[in-house]
């Protein structure tokens, strides 16, 4: 997880700092460079702002992200570490899919699979966003002995107590929606920040909350 972290800070100090107060700031995009190619003059506050604020030339980009975060289960009282890998793609300005392969461990518990999500974004610099997604891989599982017809007599200690079963690779299937913020420090790289709700199939109690940050570099 802290590895993650400082390669998005490391990214983001390598390709942003010396451009986050221009106001054309994503030149190094052919499509915003040809749009800008002429800047605004300093009389020009609002043309300034424009250029500062505009992110439509981001229809066409794709490129692999990498994220970390963290996540919350309900029925355990527990949270895990982990990290995405995947790839990224705008159809249009205010439109992206994302596909990758994510893993997150904890305390005796872990799950790993693929991702699969949309977003819905405004067409700016800084632009929050809405999503949903689904997860589908698979999962270390805590059942109570209720929920459970084949419960072995030979229990340990620790689950008699609590009386729980661990199910080690059980399939863990989830939907989720998305609530984040994208900011564009040139024109292409991506800094987001995201948190999700994970609705299982195995009922509310075994929901997830999940929060992450991502470091996204784009190509045409």
């Amino acid at each position: 997880m802290l590895c993650v972290v400082g390669l998005l800070s490391n990214a983001a100090t390598c390709t942003g700092c010396a451009k986050l107060w221009k106001s054309r700031y994503a030149m190094d995009d052919p499509v915003y460079a040809e749009k800008y190619a002429e800047g605004a003059e300093k009389s020009e506050p609002l043309e300034k702002l424009k250029q500062a604020s505009d992110a439509r030339h981001v229809a066409g980009l794709g490129g692999w992200y990498a994220s970390g975060g963290a996540q919350y289960r309900n029925n355990r009282n527990s949270t895990l570490l982990g990290a995405e890998l995947g790839y990224e793609y705008y159809p249009v300005s205010w439109y992206s899919n994302r596909l990758g392969l994510s893993g997150y461990l904890g305390h005796g518990d872990w799950f790993a699979g693929a991702d699969l999500g949309t977003r819905l974004q405004m067409p700016t610099r800084i632009a929050p966003f809405v999503g949903v997604g689904t997860f589908q891989g698979l999962s270390t599982t805590y059942l109570d002995a209720g929920e459970n017809q084949n419960y072995p007599d030979n229990r340990t200690s620790a689950e008699k107590e609590d009386d729980t079963i661990v199910v080690p690779d059980r399939w863990l299937s989830a939907v989720y929606p998305e609530l984040g913020v994208h900011f564009w420090p040139t024109g292409r790289h991506r800094l987001t920040g995201y948190t999700r709700y994970l609705i299982t199939t195995e009922g509310r109690k075994y929901d997830n909350w999940a929060a992450g940050l991502q470091f996204t570099a784009f190509e045409r």
